[in-house]
């Protein structure tokens, strides 16, 4: 860097830390909070508490925000995944939200709680990102402020005087506080129950914020308890060209940022370099969002136009489109798994064509085997993200659901990939029986959709919320749906003409029902990790999964004999794709997958 780069960034660090009446607040104070130090040695059992000054602000709208000075790091981790190449980084002075931010506030603000894990000190979780760019709407709005987020494009303005998610330059910033190792507090893993809420320490559930110990600029939990929403689109190569001053991520992408692992993340997951990605507007309505919180940011200088913009240093890194392609083999480096090796599932039983979701090309995409776990072909890859795929009764074609600019749509193609048409928005759709229409979610309610005519009509009562997964009863007459519109997710029995309906009684929160061929069971995941089997008959539940690992997604096979699930360590995963026996004494099980990670599987009995 030059001596006139050194005496600008000086000059403008020392400008922005006048700031004056930078917004409206209750008070604002500059507060002694026992912190960790920071050390150059990694040995956090040798540290001690010291007293450090930290500014902090009580907003209007409620919870705390502290003061972070602006200045320069460098980025990412040499040592961690491709996507974290380290870069020189400078932000200005923001304010961020010292704990994310708990129910209670979210509630306050909004008028409802949508996490799973009750507790009004515990992070919000099941938060959206567009529901965390609502919620900094609303608290700007009742702060007086000029709120960042058009909500109709989903655009931020950064410059505004409201409050938004931080980038993702800001979050990593903020969370090292100071330092360049793995974690704010050093590099020494076995030091992190000290600081975060993580695997195994956890408990497997989200704690009350602030318990652990702060970093060194008095933030809490930014590692674990909760993944935190930034601003940011995520894309794997935008380190390598980043801007160095005040990044804020690609101007477009399918995904959007969180960072700082959860309460189910491994260690790894937990650096302060690892990032993730989601969809801002997720399909799962069961498990797949329950670890995802966020915390607020403000500006922190004292009047935006003391700033440039930024518009000309972003590269511009829309998505380009790409058409689907007709299913192809895919050649692995890793032969699929000798199922017939240990003797538990005689491989002839194995009949018929498995199709599911796998990140093993990079993106989200389709693809599809024989049930045996061999003649692998990839059956979409565009740059959309695509989930939830469902054989017709006919095997002829499959219902998918596709993310385009971040949001749900419901798209169908032949079996082959070929020919793909948009449906209509929405996601998770299951077919009728004849194969003449589709249930599907869309804003968190069941519709049931005629393919001919495109007539609607929702299946779901109005008061209800977070509804998901459907499917549909081999007869006609019934549609299965998950939802939440009670204490706990549960899974009810909805008569097609949404008059009727039940909830199942089970004895644990469930999601994902699918009944069998002949409409004699139901099976389910349960909100412990496991596959779960209901007689409809009698109402007589088993467990038909077992074990410390997480069991997710299950379907029938076409006989009815088997099921076929996916399984990971982790919520991070690798997820695979097991087959379980229903029939053997022992539910013997054996995977069908060995590589990349794998999810949402389906099983038709024709023949590929």
């Amino acid at each position: 860097m030059s001596n006139v780069e050194v005496k600008r960034n000086v000059a403008r660090y020392s400008s922005r830390r006048a700031f004056g009446a930078v917004f409206r607040i209750i008070f604002l104070s500059v507060a002694t909070l026992p912190v960790l130090s920071g050390c150059a040695k990694d040995d956090s059992s040798r540290r001690s508490e010291t007293d450090i000054a930290i500014t902090v602000a009580q907003a209007e709208s409620g919870g705390e925000l502290v003061l972070i000075q602006g200045g320069q790091f460098v980025m990412g981790d040499a040592g961690g995944a491709a996507d974290e190449t380290p870069h020189d980084v400078y932000v200005d002075a923001f304010y961020i939200d010292r704990h994310p931010v708990s129910q209670s506030l979210f509630e306050g603000v909004m008028g409802v709680n949508p996490s799973k894990r009750k507790g009004s000190d515990n992070p919000v979780e099941r938060v959206q990102w567009t529901a965390a760019a609502r919620f900094c709407n609303k608290c700007s709005e009742l702060e007086g402020l000029t709120p960042c987020y058009d909500l109709a494009t989903w655009e931020c303005d950064s410059e505004a005087s409201g409050y938004r998610l931080p980038t993702e330059a800001e979050w990593e910033y903020a969370c090292r506080a100071g330092s360049q190792s793995k974690y704010s507090f050093g590099d020494d893993a076995s030091q992190l129950a000290r600081h975060a809420w993580c695997k195994p320490h956890s408990l497997g559930r989200t704690w009350p914020v602030g318990e652990k110990l702060p970093n060194a600029w008095g933030l809490h939990d930014m590692h674990g308890n909760v993944w935190e929403w930034c601003n940011d689109f995520y894309s794997d190569s935008y380190y390598s060209q980043s801007p160095r001053e005040n990044p804020r991520g690609p101007d477009g992408g399918k995904k959007r940022v969180l960072r700082g692992g959860a309460w189910s993340s491994t260690a790894g997951a937990c650096r302060a370099a690892h990032r993730f990605s989601e969809f801002q507007v997720f399909t799962d309505a069961c498990f797949g969002s329950d670890s995802y919180g966020f915390r607020r940011v403000r500006n922190g200088k004292s009047t935006p136009a003391e700033e440039p913009s930024l518009a000309e240093l972003r590269p511009d890194r829309a998505a380009e489109t790409k058409q689907p392609v007709v299913a192809q083999p895919v050649p692995s480096e890793t032969p699929p798994p000798v199922i017939a090796a240990d003797g538990k599932i005689d491989p002839e039983r194995l009949q018929g064509t498995i199709v599911f979701v796998s990140d093993r090309g990079g993106p989200l995409d389709i693809w599809k085997m024989n049930a045996n776990g061999r003649n692998l072909k990839q059956v979409t890859a565009d740059a959309h993200a695509d989930a939830d795929p469902r054989f017709s009764p006919s095997g002829d074609r499959i219902m998918y659901t596709s993310a385009r600019e971040g949001f749900p749509h419901v798209w169908m193609m032949n079996a082959d990939g070929s020919n793909p048409q948009h449906v209509t928005e929405g996601s998770q759709a299951a077919w009728s029986p004849d194969g003449k229409s589709i249930v599907l979610i869309r804003d968190d309610q069941a519709h049931i959709r005629e393919l001919a005519s495109g007539d609607e009509r929702r299946v779901t009562p109005e008061q209800w919320r977070r509804c998901g997964v459907p499917a549909w009863r081999p007869d006609g007459k019934q549609v299965a749906v998950a939802s939440r519109h009670l204490e706990r997710i549960g899974i009810f029995l909805l008569s097609t003409d949404g008059i009727l309906n039940q909830q199942l009684k089970t004895e644990d929160a469930c999601c994902t029902p699918q009944w069998s061929a002949d409409g004699g069971q139901i099976v389910f995941q349960t909100d412990k990790g496991h596959i779960h089997l209901l007689y409809t008959e009698d109402g007589t539940e088993e467990q038909v999964t077992f074990g410390a690992d997480i069991q997710h997604d299950a379907r029938f096979s076409p006989d009815g004999s088997m099921i076929v699930f996916c399984r990971a360590p982790s919520e991070d995963g690798p997820w695979q794709i097991w087959v379980t026996d229903l029939g053997s004494d022992d539910l013997e099980s054996i995977p069908i997958t060995n590589e990349g990670s794998n999810r949402l599987p389906d099983w038709h009995q024709s023949a590929d």
